[in-house]
């Protein structure tokens, strides 16, 4: 295998950086807001304005993306982040953290977008795999120390909060320098003729696509019930309910590597379906046990098995996805499968009103078995896949 280019690792910690930013402030203005104006709703708007902000600017950025170079658009996006601090810079009033939420959460999507077609851009296929899995760990390092640092800013550095981001944005700046690239390719002289281009990509994948869309909205009710699964069913600490929520993202760290360790056995459908079905158990485990330490340990190996699964699909998308609208493919993908998580949070949150948390949590993972067994009748025909299977889009 070809080596990887040093700015690939450069670029990829000048975006950890920015995800780091962007988990420190939840963390941080989410307790802020709730202590200063005792309103669980004027808290809630900042992750209602961070959904809003991606999902309305993300097609736009995937257009940007595929007509220019995409590292100049990461700069850009480092170079947001470190403006949405500024606002606080004079009081924590919520017009300056709305506006700090948006020009954070703006970056941040720009950043992460481009950064993957700055992999398609410049690697080789056989190259893919290794980089997806350090970016893989990268994401659940950064929302380890971004949670980290929100928390322990709240404790001892809350008027110096706004001059730390500075500074960690500061780096991610100084990293994001672009490099040339060749212009993109243009599908068709108007937009009309990309966005065909797109939804025909899509239709050849559109069973792989609502499989994603499910899984992804069904994960939601994890963040909806965690807090109450261990005050309310386990009657447990908040220790242990922060050790369970931060068990995901240590099981992810240390399964992206798994995952390239083992992309030479896992890129068979059938090993990835397998995986896929055990979805089901470990939301079982979640509903029927009663210890907190079984809890923990059991969303610790669900975060040792994401990476798993999503490494290899991952890998064959971006191999499959034709260059030229490379980024509205993935924008398009950013909405369409975003867009299950605010649907089945506010459902879940309905449904608690009802039923217990452990058996809504016991129905769910019954829901997994069927809806995991589609990987055995998807996951084949996604993997046998190659770009040239598009190369009459649209």
């Amino acid at each position: 295998m070809a080596r990887i280019e040093l700015f690939f690792y450069r670029f990829l910690l000048a975006k950890m950086l920015t995800s780091i930013i962007s988990s420190a402030f939840t963390v941080f203005f989410l307790w802020y807001i709730v202590e200063a104006f005792h309103s669980v709703f004027l808290a809630g708007m900042i992750i209602t304005i961070s959904l809003a902000v991606q999902l309305i600017t993300s097609i736009p950025i995937g257009h940007i993306i595929d007509r220019i170079n995409s590292t100049a658009v990461g700069l850009v996006g480092s170079v947001l982040v470190l403006a949405g601090p500024f606002f606080m810079l004079t009081g924590y009033s919520l017009m300056s953290v709305y506006s700090g939420t948006i020009l954070i959460t703006l970056g941040v999507t720009m950043k992460g977008d481009s950064f993957s077609a700055t992999m398609k851009k410049h690697l080789n296929e056989d190259q893919f795999s290794s980089l997806i899995s350090a970016n893989q760990a990268s994401i659940y390092a950064s929302s380890l120390i971004g949670t980290a640092l929100g928390g322990v800013s709240i404790v001892f550095f809350q008027h110096l909060f706004p001059y730390m981001l500075i500074a960690v944005a500061s780096v991610s700046v100084a990293m994001s320098m672009p490099v040339a690239e060749a212009k993109s390719k243009i599908a068709g002289d108007r937009v009309i003729g990309e966005l065909v281009s797109v939804m025909s990509f899509y239709r050849k994948i559109v069973g792989f696509l609502a499989l994603a869309f499910v899984l992804n909205g069904l994960f939601m009710a994890l963040d909806v019930y965690s807090s109450g699964l261990f005050d309310l069913v386990l009657h447990s600490t908040a220790i242990f309910y922060t050790i369970f929520v931060a068990s995901i993202s240590i099981g992810g760290i240390f399964g992206s590597f798994l995952a390239n360790a083992l992309k030479k056995h896992t890129n068979s459908p059938m090993i990835l379906s397998l995986l896929v079905l055990l979805y089901a158990p470990i939301f079982l485990v979640l509903a029927i046990s009663r210890s907190a330490i079984l809890d923990i340990l059991d969303v610790t190996f669900l975060g040792l098995l994401l990476p798993v699964i999503n490494v290899p699909l991952d890998t064959n998308l971006m191999k499959i996805v034709p260059s030229n609208i490379y980024g509205k493919v993935m924008a398009f993908l950013r909405v369409f499968i975003g867009g299950s998580t605010p649907v089945l949070a506010a459902v879940f949150s309905f449904v608690a009103i009802y039923l217990q948390v452990n058996v809504i949590l016991f129905y769910i993972g019954i829901l997994l078995f069927p809806l995991t067994g589609l990987a055995f009748l998807v996951l084949p025909g996604f993997m046998k896949l190659t770009s040239d299977s598009f190369s009459n889009n649209p």
